[in-house]
């Protein structure tokens, strides 16, 4: 019987022993593995996912090894996309750093319930600076959905703490919900050449099964091939089915071309586009502004884009741009790319200020695709003219001045709603005199208000 597919992200600052954590547990070794990366060899740091396995009955846990760096977040984020359960390392003899509160906010995003932290490294340190450091974890995850997490002490170096990290997880794990119907979906990750296999694609199976024999297609590159052998951690597989951690060998494309933030899926169940509504939410620690007209750094699954971000509201049935939005606040948004991307309805998406400083905290809003192909899309301005009152008749016909200037103008504005200083709505129905007064009828009538604001509504010119 094969072992139910767990992937387990490990997280954490550069130089808090992720990698170490992941070597210390890891089995078998896959793309990327353990620092296999010419450049993390000689930076000395993890710059991609990396991915390594063992087995923990009934378990196979794959291990995806994110990037600490404070340049790498898009890889962080990718590999927050694809994991069940995340893993938070932070070093004894540092204690919490700016990439960790990163990283807490990018899991506490993508709604990762399951977490285990590890303060590593604790042969370095005595017992009193372990407890001062574990006290500032459980400051730093208050108030996240992490903020219970179990805490697990560990020298990767020595293996004290190894099989409190197995028991943790096995504490922690149930047999996930796996999407297996519908067309098949899965993130690439990885693309290489393989003499006589061909083009070998790696990825973490979102959706559906794929078999051997079958054509796939590539998006949005628009390429298909058919599927020569399907291969997990050097055991050979006849399909693929969601939660898998695969390699998928099709012969005739070219490596070269694929690129993180492609998909394999399906031919014809997935599209590209370079627009998208979502409704977001701006982080509560995010210390800046969102602004209509901002360059900003949209995640969407796996791939990170660059865009420029429109936040609006809808009032009135129209959708009014907004000056800006800030820390804690819900909107919406309308976000054009530069770059194509795969995107769906529900899709989780991140928006990150990636041209701030790596000390200053970039994870500025997170929520879900509401229409990733919007089409014709128009954003409005709202403005307001004050009114007064003049005459409060016995019934709810109000006369107000001061809207038009004249006869014709206030014939112009018949059918216009208004509102008073309270908020109660009212609509014009006609011309009163030939000094633009106005008639004006509310559905309750406005016993105490004195002043009414007109609402006008003009089209927002989008780009720059």
């Amino acid at each position: 019987m094969r072992r139910i597919p767990i992937h387990v992200g490990l997280f954490g600052h550069i130089d808090h022993g992720k990698t170490a954590i992941a070597r210390l547990l890891s089995e078998k070794i896959s793309t990327a593995g353990l620092d296999k990366h010419p450049q993390a060899q000689e930076r000395g740091i993890s710059i991609d996912l990396g991915f390594t396995a063992f087995n923990l009955d009934p378990y196979q846990i794959t291990l995806v090894d994110a990037p600490g760096h404070a340049d790498l977040i898009r890889s962080v984020v990718a590999g927050a996309n694809i994991i069940d359960v995340a893993i938070l390392v932070v070093s004894a003899d540092e204690g919490p750093k700016p990439q960790t509160g990163e990283h807490i906010l990018i899991l506490d995003s993508f709604n990762i319930t399951k977490a285990l932290i590890i303060i590593n490294k604790i042969d370095l340190v005595e017992e009193s600076s372990i407890n001062a450091v574990e006290r500032s974890i459980k400051a730093l995850l208050k108030g996240t959905i992490l903020e219970n997490s179990p805490i697990a002490r560990v020298s990767a170096k020595t293996g004290e703490g190894a099989e409190s990290i197995k028991e943790a997880l096995l504490d922690l794990l149930n047999k996930p919900v796996r999407r297996v119907e519908g067309p098949f979906k899965m993130p690439i990750d990885h693309a290489f050449h393989i003499k006589g296999a061909g083009t070998v694609i790696t990825g973490t199976v979102h959706r559906g099964t794929i078999s051997i024999g079958e054509v796939a297609e590539i998006m949005p590159l628009e390429i298909q091939g058919k599927v020569k052998s399907i291969q997990t951690f050097g055991e050979s597989l006849r399909s693929a089915v969601a939660g898998d951690r695969v390699g998928i060998a099709i012969p005739g494309v070219q490596a070269r071309v694929i690129h993180r933030g492609s998909y394999l899926c399906s031919p014809g169940s997935l599209s590209s586009t370079d627009t998208i509504l979502a409704r977001l939410k701006v982080n509560k620690f995010f210390k800046f502004k969102l602004v209509p007209r901002m360059n900003v750094h949209l995640t969407i699954g796996t791939p990170t884009v660059a865009g420029v971000i429109y936040p609006f509201q809808k009032e009135d049935d129209y959708n009014v741009i907004l000056d800006q939005v800030s820390s804690n606040q819900e909107f919406f948004a309308y976000v054009t790319l530069n770059s194509a991307i795969v995107s769906e309805p529900d899709d989780p998406i991140l928006i990150s200020r990636l041209d701030l400083p790596p000390t200053k905290l970039r994870i500025a809003a997170s929520g879900k695709v509401i229409d990733e192909n919007p089409g014709d899309f128009s954003l409005f301005r709202l403005s307001t003219k004050e009114g007064n009152i003049r005459i409060q008749s016995h019934k709810e016909e109000i006369i107000i001045d001061s809207l038009a200037h004249s006869q014709f103008g206030a014939n112009k504005l018949i059918g216009k709603h208004v509102e008073t200083v309270s908020g109660r709505s009212g609509r014009i129905i006609s011309a009163f005199g030939g000094k633009g007064a106005v008639i004006a009828k509310f559905s309750e009538r406005p016993e105490d208000d004195k002043i009414v604001y007109l609402k006008k509504y003009k089209r927002y010119k989008l780009g720059t």
